[in-house]
């Protein structure tokens, strides 16, 4: 037996500038193709069902491109009967009932099985003469509904396989956090449990082994620096009677590049510039994503980089970024770029002395739009 465990696929989701030649944002695009490859994938090598833990779209109400491109896609699965079990994830779950869910449109397909009414689902297929039982998680509201519906999980003594489905960052765990809203929490001790054979996680987007027996796929797309230089990809995973074995199957999707930080502590404005357009060279930039990192510079420095020249030399790319880490020595600066060159940190501290919930999301919020606006300034 052999299943497909995809993960956090975002369509419609959409970043920088850059459209395609039919006139589509080229990022939202490259979510689309990444999906795509999967279910190429998927009806190439025909496997008995698949698991998609989270987060197909990237929001609770996605354009209606992102709803055909995932209709026609999965009609494609329909087509070939391949059972897909899909849950709700974070991104995808309104806040308010009476918004409906977006999931609806698959509830007439008879091999997909949408899981997203906030209450634990069993799923059972029968394949090669043996009962498969899936138990499903969808997001919830609140953090103590879904704590309550992962009490309703019972595997089932009379199957062949029991295997969990679930969408959120592992209890205790940090790194498995991507601070977003609604963000739930599943139990360490519930992974560890030898009553699943495979549980198959959500949420976090790169692809990791977090017990014996629970794995994160990872998204299918790069979708922020945070995933530069890794590849993205799907888990397929073969179960026979001795044992459970899986293999990622890598897809080949758009190229983002994190530069190694450019220590400016003993350079000049010219050295700076120097060492920047040598690393956009050595980039190749066209059809690529990248952020040249800069360590240690002062306001003053980082404010006479000629940025129209970076520009030029960057044109072909997707998107660039130039990220400062200024140089804490205040003594080299006047009073108003203090005030410039301080935003985000001074953001940052005057969010920590208040008193509020989700306080740490917020502050990653805030220092997000902070740099995005100063990198579209250094753009005009």
């Amino acid at each position: 037996m052999k299943c497909l465990h995809i993960s956090d696929t975002h369509l419609g989701f959409s970043a920088y500038r850059r459209v395609s030649d039919e006139g589509i944002n080229q990022r939202e695009k490259d979510c689309y193709e990444a999906f795509q490859k999967v279910i190429d994938y998927a009806i190439q090598t025909k496997p008995d069902f698949i698991l998609h833990s989270g987060d197909l779209f990237d929001s609770v109400r996605p354009n209606n491109r992102a709803i055909s491109v995932a209709i026609t896609q999965i009609l494609r699965l329909e087509a070939e009967k391949i059972p897909v079990i899909i849950i709700s994830g974070n991104h995808e779950q309104p806040k308010l009932r009476e918004t409906g869910h977006i999931f609806s449109i698959f509830d007439h397909l008879k091999y997909v099985y949408p899981v997203y009414k906030e209450a634990y689902e069993k799923i059972n297929l029968m394949i090669d003469n043996q009962k498969i039982s899936i138990h499903a998680i969808p997001q919830t509201r609140t953090a103590d509904e879904f704590d309550n519906q992962l009490r309703c999980l019972h595997p089932d003594s009379k199957s062949s396989y029991n295997l969990l489905i679930a969408h959120g960052c592992v209890q205790g765990i940090k790194a498995f956090s991507m601070n977003e809203f609604n963000e739930l929490f599943i139990p360490k001790h519930l992974l560890d449990s030898t009553s699943f054979q495979y549980v198959a996680l959500g949420h976090y987007h790169s692809f990791k082994r977090v017990s014996n027996n629970a794995y994160y796929a990872g998204a299918t797309e790069s979708l922020t620096f945070t995933d530069a230089g890794e590849k993205k990809g799907i888990i397929e995973i073969h179960f026979s009677e001795k044992d459970v074995q899986l293999s990622f199957i890598p897809l080949e999707t758009r190229l983002l590049i994190d530069t190694k930080p450019i220590d400016c502590s003993q350079l000049d404005i010219e050295e700076i510039m120097k060492r920047i357009l040598e690393v956009i060279d050595q980039i190749k930039p066209k059809d690529k994503i990248f952020r040249i990192n800069l360590s240690n510079i002062l306001i003053q420095q980082y404010r006479s980089i000629d940025f129209q020249k970076i520009r030029k030399k960057s044109e072909q790319a997707i998107h660039y970024e130039i990220r400062p880490q200024l140089l804490n020595d205040l003594t080299h600066v006047t009073k108003d770029e203090v005030k410039i060159g301080e935003l985000s940190k001074e953001f940052q501290q005057f969010m920590e002395s208040q008193e509020m919930k989700e306080k740490v999301q917020l502050i990653e919020l805030g220092r997000y739009y902070l740099e995005k606006m100063v990198s579209e300034k250094e753009k005009e």
